[in-house]
């Protein structure tokens, strides 16, 4: 494994090519809240309020907004949890959104699969069913309320992307003041760091999994673009 990552740097708040060892040795806690403050937090509403607004005027886009959101989800389990699966959003959702609303507490699971596996990996979200018992979503820009946080996470898998995404900076607001918590601080700075770490190395043919098409075909880019595999 090569031992390089692009680490975050809090006194000029960017990215440098560093050693793995040098990044955590430099890295504080003020520095991991800047960091998910100004290039987590922020890049989500800049990702997503846009949208949106844009959306929103013509009506189309419904998809489109989930997609936003949920890859931050994702991300946000594997600094908490320090592991990049599915398991970890969705502690991520029961832990700190269900601290935001208790319903996130029961229903992050299903939710999750439904909308997040169902748009990324099939274009559609999932409907569920159980014996005669069908249980079907749909997507919504009615405005926020509290008579529409009922239908939100109520009867149907409803989606309003914009009570979502108020839920989710709420949480990450949530996660962030943790850090300052003497009984989670060494947990979750630990976590962190192998969630950065995860997403922050160095790539090889050897991080593409061991399917031999797909090595084979991103062997064949690098060599395209001048990239000499390791």
């Amino acid at each position: 494994m090569d031992k390089r990552i692009y680490g975050y740097f809090e006194d000029d708040d960017s990215f440098h090519l560093t050693t793995i060892k040098k990044w955590e040795e430099g890295l504080s806690v003020s520095g991991i809240q800047k960091y998910l403050e100004n290039h987590v937090l922020k890049s989500l509403r800049d990702d997503f309020l846009p949208a949106l607004k844009t959306y929103k005027k013509k009506n189309v886009g419904y998809f489109a907004l989930m997609r936003i959101i949920f890859p931050y989800i994702t991300f946000l389990g594997s600094l908490y949890r320090g592991i990049d699966e599915t398991k970890s959003a969705l502690q991520f959702m029961v832990d700190y959104m269900g601290r935001v609303d208790d319903e996130y507490r029961h229903k992050a699971g299903v939710y999750y699969v439904a909308h997040r596996h169902g748009l990324l990996h099939t274009n559609s979200s999932k409907i569920f069913i159980y014996g005669k018992k069908k249980l079907g979503w749909y997507v919504s820009f009615a405005n926020v309320g509290r008579r529409n946080r009922g239908d939100f996470l109520g009867s149907n898998l409803g989606m309003y992307p914009r009570l979502f995404f108020d839920d989710l900076c709420s949480a990450m607001d949530l996660y962030i003041k943790d850090f300052d918590n003497n009984r989670k601080e060494k947990e979750l700075i630990k976590n962190f760091k192998k969630g950065f770490i995860k997403m922050a190395k160095l790539h090889s043919i050897k991080d593409v999994g061991r399917d031999k098409t797909v090595r084979q075909l991103v062997r064949r880019g690098l060599r395209k673009y001048g990239v000499v595999p390791r």
